[in-house]
């Protein structure tokens, strides 16, 4: 990882984080946040047992991901004409499902997220 830095935050609002979100403020080698959901939409206000799912009943969960292949690595040099990495305000609605806000160094970072959205209606 690069040489570390003092990273700074004058002001931050954040007004959710959930599922496998991440803040960080600082230095971080590896990042791996994953999220799995179900979410069941349907009419009416009762959830029975025949509206029970599993992650099971869906292929969506279980298939393997596709990852572009790694090509050959990039060469760059990069020049911090300052110690510190600092920012001033930054206002956040939400960070969810295995999304990533970070301020300061960052090694290696993977997220996954996989979401099931349904709905079902009442038989006419």
């Amino acid at each position: 990882m690069k040489k570390n830095r003092i990273a700074s935050a004058g002001y931050v609002s954040l007004n959710g984080l959930t599922f496998s979100g991440v803040f960080n403020i600082g230095d971080t080698r590896r990042v791996r946040s994953t999220s799995r959901g179900i979410a069941l939409q349907k009419e009416g206000a009762r959830f029975r047992a025949e509206d029970n799912v599993d992650f099971n009943d869906y292929s969506l969960f279980n298939r393997k991901i596709n990852l572009p292949e790694t090509k050959t690595p990039v060469q760059k040099d990069t020049c911090h004409h300052s110690d510190t990495i600092s920012v001033s305000n930054v206002d956040i609605i939400g960070i969810s499902e295995a999304a990533l806000f970070q301020i300061g160094n960052l090694g290696r970072a993977y997220s996954e997220s996989r979401i099931k959205h349904f709905r079902r209606y009442l038989p006419d």
